[in-house]
């Protein structure tokens, strides 16, 4: 328990990183989707609901909770 709570803690500073950037970033959730999004704020006080959006000014936004987090890295678009 002590270890979840540590690592929501630095998923939590990690993405007070990413909040405002404008720069999307790719996000792989514990059952390994991976979302490629931009980092908008937080929906709660607590910062347990992450508020993403698929565009960097999008009034429409969607939320992940951050339990449900594995991994968060800036998005590099290749050139395919």
């Amino acid at each position: 328990m002590k270890n979840r709570d540590s690592n929501i803690e630095k998923m939590r500073e990690t993405l007070i990183h990413c909040v405002g950037t404008g720069e999307a970033f790719c996000i792989r959730k514990k059952n390994d989707e991976m979302v490629i999004t931009f980092v908008r704020g937080f929906a709660d006080t607590d910062r347990n609901i992450v508020l993403i959006s698929k565009e960097s000014h999008s009034r429409g936004m969607n939320f992940i909770e951050i339990k449900n987090i594995e991994e968060v890295h800036p998005w590099i678009q290749s050139a395919a």
